[in-house]
């Protein structure tokens, strides 16, 4: 029988250890973030940051952009809020609009205080291993499978789609640990094959029932990290009844890395300030 993770549980226990970190600052702190256009699933995870953010006492702040801004007027929002002083962080939520240039927009964001990690001088620390800070979902990855002591040494590891706030940054980590592992496109011609041989699994696809429990092996410890509205329901990539027969180990959406991501940023955006002030 699989271990469902519980993600909100352990992002419990995260916030609470954040919140005497915070107790420790004294100034005041206010968070940023840049929504473009209106979509179901960002307006749901900025309604779990701005409840985190009350609870550690933050000023939470949204900028509402419509879909129709162009790349270079948004860079300028973003730069104009980064410059706000009592601004501690700003989060651009992704994803963008397909016309926007998401590097250009992100790029925007100051080093020290982009808590997701996904300016590129950030992501060159991250990716040579010299960054204070990891992207959020590394950080909720990288917790559960030590939480959770999951050897990783010759398994067959599969990412499953190579997006900023996933795929890349995952890969990056296995790089950077020596650790072997495949990427695998969403609509590969032979990817139940691939999903057969796999040991352990990290989706973020972005596309519901894409892995069913007849394509996988008894035992397989999956993370779902995607965040999908399907008929009307929050899903991920797994078909979670069919896949729950197989695996070992499961982090279910919602509630499973969703919850943690949130609090990894919040434990950056804290750390962030902690550097500037040392």
């Amino acid at each position: 029988m699989a271990i469902i993770i519980d993600g909100k549980k352990l992002a419990a226990e995260i916030i609470k250890d954040l919140k005497k970190e915070r107790e420790k600052i004294k100034e005041s702190i206010k968070l940023g973030v840049v929504l473009v256009g209106d979509s179901a699933s960002a307006l749901s995870f900025i309604k779990r940051k701005k409840e985190v953010a009350k609870e550690l006492a933050i000023d939470f702040r949204v900028y509402l952009y419509p879909s129709t801004i162009k790349s270079k007027d948004l860079r300028k929002e973003v730069s104009k809020i980064c410059r706000i002083p009592e601004m501690k962080g700003v989060v651009v939520q992704l994803p963008l609009p397909e016309k926007i240039n998401a590097p250009t927009v992100l790029n925007a964001v100051l080093e020290d205080k982009d808590p997701d990690c996904l300016s590129e001088r950030n992501l060159a620390k991250f990716y040579n291993n010299r960054s204070i800070v990891k992207p959020p979902t590394v950080s909720a990855v990288d917790f559960l499978l030590k939480k959770y002591r999951v050897n990783l040494k010759n398994k067959n590891i599969l990412i499953i789609g190579a997006g900023y706030l996933t795929g890349k940054p995952l890969a990056v980590y296995f790089l950077n640990q020596k650790i072997s592992f495949t990427v695998l496109e969403k609509d590969y011609k032979n990817q139940e094959k691939i999903l057969k041989n796999a040991d352990i699994i990290f989706s973020g696809a972005g596309k519901p029932n894409l892995i069913k429990g007849k394509s996988l092996k008894k035992g397989v410890i999956i993370f779902d990290l995607s965040f999908n509205f399907y008929h009307k329901k929050i899903v991920g990539d797994c078909e979670k009844e069919s896949v729950l027969k197989k695996a070992s180990l499961y982090s279910p959406v919602p509630g499973g890395i969703g919850p943690l991501t949130v609090a990894f940023l919040y434990s950056n955006l804290l750390t962030l300030i902690k550097n500037k002030e040392a």
